[in-house]
């Protein structure tokens, strides 16, 4: 590429850049600041797409993704048990797998006895 073409394609960019940043300080959606701006939306998306590219091609070397080992670690599994409920004498056992519907209920029934 010869010296003249470099230095338009960086004026060119220099614009592109300003135009985003215009466009992400106004506070205002993408489509709403060009259509205030008079750029077309579809445009101003090619321009930043560009220069994401341009900016990864320049610093790809200086970006690079860490790695993070992960461990997987197995947690032990809990083996169910019934429930055994003891008071005054009284055992009530609820076998493993019994509904909570089920449990609600003894559990009413338990306290309005006493």
């Amino acid at each position: 590429m010869d010296e003249i073409t470099m230095v338009k394609n960086q004026v060119k960019f220099a614009g592109w850049i300003s135009m985003v940043e215009e466009c992400q300080n106004s506070g205002l959606s993408i489509r709403t600041w060009c259509k205030e701006n008079n750029v077309c939306y579809k445009t101003y998306l090619y321009r930043l797409r560009r220069l994401r590219q341009m900016f990864l091609q320049e610093h790809s070397k200086e970006i690079t993704p860490e790695i993070t080992p992960l461990s997987i670690v197995q947690t032990p599994t809990v083996e169910s048990k019934d429930i055994t409920l003891q008071l005054d004498g009284i055992s009530i056992v609820i076998p493993k797998g019994t509904d909570e519907d089920s449990i609600t209920t003894v559990l009413r029934a338990v306290k309005s006895a006493w």
